[in-house]
Protein backbone atom coordinates (compact mmCIF):
# COMPACT_ATOMS: atom_id res chain seq x y z
CA UNK A 1 0.00 0.00 0.00
CA UNK A 2 1.61 3.79 -0.68
CA UNK A 3 -0.22 6.90 -0.70
CA UNK A 4 0.58 9.97 -2.64
CA UNK A 5 -0.95 12.80 -2.56
CA UNK A 6 -0.90 15.28 -5.37
CA UNK A 7 1.53 17.81 -3.76
CA UNK A 8 4.43 15.07 -4.17
CA UNK A 9 3.25 14.61 -8.11
CA UNK A 10 4.89 16.56 -10.96
CA UNK A 11 2.59 18.65 -12.51
CA UNK A 12 2.52 18.58 -16.02
CA UNK A 13 0.78 20.93 -18.08
CA UNK A 14 -0.38 20.73 -21.38
CA UNK A 15 -1.30 23.29 -24.01
CA UNK A 16 -4.91 22.78 -25.98
CA UNK A 17 -5.79 24.10 -29.01
CA UNK A 18 -7.53 26.88 -26.43
CA UNK A 19 -6.50 27.03 -23.23
CA UNK A 20 -4.92 24.22 -21.12
CA UNK A 21 -4.90 21.03 -18.40
CA UNK A 22 -2.99 20.00 -15.75
CA UNK A 23 -2.23 16.67 -15.44
CA UNK A 24 -1.54 14.91 -12.21
CA UNK A 25 -0.48 10.98 -12.89
CA UNK A 26 -0.58 8.86 -9.54
CA UNK A 27 -0.08 6.36 -11.63
CA UNK A 28 2.12 5.40 -15.07
CA UNK A 29 3.03 2.59 -17.05
CA UNK A 30 0.50 0.39 -18.98
CA UNK A 31 -1.87 1.90 -17.01
CA UNK A 32 -2.14 5.43 -16.40
CA UNK A 33 -4.48 6.93 -13.52
CA UNK A 34 -4.82 10.41 -12.40
CA UNK A 35 -6.79 13.93 -12.20
CA UNK A 36 -6.46 16.71 -14.39
CA UNK A 37 -7.90 20.00 -13.90
CA UNK A 38 -9.34 22.02 -17.71
CA UNK A 39 -8.71 25.77 -17.08
CA UNK A 40 -12.05 27.73 -18.02
CA UNK A 41 -12.43 28.27 -21.81
CA UNK A 42 -9.86 25.61 -22.77
CA UNK A 43 -10.72 22.99 -25.74
CA UNK A 44 -7.85 20.50 -24.93
CA UNK A 45 -5.35 18.37 -25.54
CA UNK A 46 -4.40 19.81 -29.14
CA UNK A 47 -6.40 18.36 -32.12
CA UNK A 48 -6.28 15.98 -33.11
CA UNK A 49 -6.43 13.69 -30.08
CA UNK A 50 -6.07 10.12 -29.52
CA UNK A 51 -4.31 7.09 -27.69
CA UNK A 52 -4.09 3.23 -28.57
CA UNK A 53 -6.18 2.85 -25.25
CA UNK A 54 -9.62 2.79 -23.49
CA UNK A 55 -9.82 5.49 -21.56
CA UNK A 56 -12.07 6.05 -18.45
CA UNK A 57 -13.14 9.42 -17.41
CA UNK A 58 -15.22 10.41 -14.11
CA UNK A 59 -16.43 13.89 -13.64
CA UNK A 60 -15.26 15.41 -10.15
CA UNK A 61 -16.68 18.78 -10.64
CA UNK A 62 -17.54 21.01 -13.07
CA UNK A 63 -19.86 20.69 -16.03
CA UNK A 64 -17.39 20.47 -19.06
CA UNK A 65 -18.19 19.06 -22.83
CA UNK A 66 -17.03 16.43 -24.11
CA UNK A 67 -16.70 15.60 -28.07
CA UNK A 68 -15.83 12.65 -30.80
CA UNK A 69 -15.90 15.01 -33.21
CA UNK A 70 -19.15 13.43 -34.32
CA UNK A 71 -21.09 13.44 -30.96
CA UNK A 72 -21.27 15.91 -27.94
CA UNK A 73 -22.09 15.27 -24.81
CA UNK A 74 -22.49 18.06 -21.35
CA UNK A 75 -20.75 16.15 -18.73
CA UNK A 76 -21.93 17.01 -14.46
CA UNK A 77 -20.47 15.98 -11.39
CA UNK A 78 -20.95 12.30 -11.09
CA UNK A 79 -20.85 11.32 -14.60
CA UNK A 80 -18.44 8.76 -16.37
CA UNK A 81 -17.21 8.93 -19.80
CA UNK A 82 -15.87 5.39 -21.47
CA UNK A 83 -13.66 6.08 -24.77
CA UNK A 84 -12.79 3.23 -27.09
CA UNK A 85 -9.40 3.08 -27.82
CA UNK A 86 -8.33 5.25 -30.64
CA UNK A 87 -11.28 7.37 -30.45
CA UNK A 88 -10.60 11.05 -31.21
CA UNK A 89 -11.95 13.17 -28.16
CA UNK A 90 -11.61 16.58 -26.69
CA UNK A 91 -12.71 18.31 -23.51
CA UNK A 92 -14.04 21.80 -23.70
CA UNK A 93 -15.18 24.46 -20.76
CA UNK A 94 -16.67 27.40 -20.75
CA UNK A 95 -16.31 29.97 -17.71
CA UNK A 96 -15.98 27.17 -15.19
CA UNK A 97 -12.67 24.83 -14.73
CA UNK A 98 -13.22 20.97 -14.68
CA UNK A 99 -11.74 18.59 -12.49
CA UNK A 100 -11.43 14.69 -13.77
CA UNK A 101 -10.19 11.75 -12.93
CA UNK A 102 -8.98 9.47 -15.92
CA UNK A 103 -7.66 6.20 -16.24
CA UNK A 104 -6.13 5.13 -19.58
CA UNK A 105 -5.81 0.95 -19.97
Amino acid sequence: MKRVHESEIDLVRVEGTRGHVDVWDAVRGPIVAGVREVAPESRVPPAPHRHPEAQLIYVISGEPLITNGSETLRLREGDFVILDPDEEHYIITDDVPARLFEVRY
